[in-house]
């Protein structure tokens, strides 16, 4: 069964903040956004400070750094405790570096690979990262449609690859759901269908109930 992983990605720390106060009662771990407005023109809030003043998270979120130079920025981002964290395959420059880095603080490294990219370039790194996100939308603001295509390439990556986890990140909402639930994904990552919506937590228990094939 895939699991649902809620998607923060804000520009502000007042959103940032409300966001992560309602899912206090979340029993499995979201999803942060950083983005530096370099890697991509999208920028949000971009403080590792910011998160050590919030209590109870350790451990309880992934990081995505959609990030130009992770190998410089990821011993900041360390030092709030993430469980996971996702660095894009295009902006990586020494691997060795960023896997030793993860490795040395017991958190778990998955690797992004954007719509279009080709998965030749990350095979020399799928017998160690702990899973891919494949992207099914350009990185940057939550909101955007959907690709399509972005399903045969999950189903490619499930057949050729199939002991490595794949997360999803992108456009998902109650209209494509039960297809991308139906690719084999082993996480999905939602973010505006959940925290635009009128009632989140809600929100969050109807995709979780779809993910359970409860209708």
């Amino acid at each position: 069964m895939a699991k649902l992983i809620p998607v923060i990605n804000t520009k502000t720390t007042q959103k940032l903040e409300e966001r992560i106060r309602l899912l206090r009662d979340f029993k499995g771990i979201f999803q942060l956004d950083i983005a530096d407005g370099k890697f991509t023109s999208w920028k949000t809030w971009n403080s590792p400070e910011i998160l050590k003043k919030i209590k109870k998270i350790d451990r309880k979120f992934e990081l995505h750094l959609m990030v130009h130079n992770p190998e410089q920025v990821l011993p900041y981002w360390l030092e709030v405790l993430p469980k996971r964290v996702i660095i894009h395959h295009e902006s990586i420059k020494d691997f060795s570096l960023l896997y030793s880095l993860c490795q040395e603080n017991e958190t778990e490294f998955g690797i992004a690979i954007n719509p279009e990219t080709s998965f030749e370039g990350i095979n020399q790194y799928l017998d160690k990262v702990s899973f891919v996100t494949i992207m099914s939308v350009s990185p940057g603001p939550s909101g955007q449609d959907f690709q399509w295509f972005v399903l045969d390439r999950i189903a490619k990556l499930k057949k050729e690859y199939p002991k490595v986890f794949c997360e999803v990140d992108g456009g998902i909402n109650e209209k494509n759901i039960e297809k991308v639930k139906d690719s084999g994904v082993d996480f999905i990552a939602i973010g505006s269908a959940i925290f635009e919506s009128e009632n989140p937590s809600e929100k969050i228990t109807y995709f979780q109930k779809i993910l359970k094939n409860k209708p």
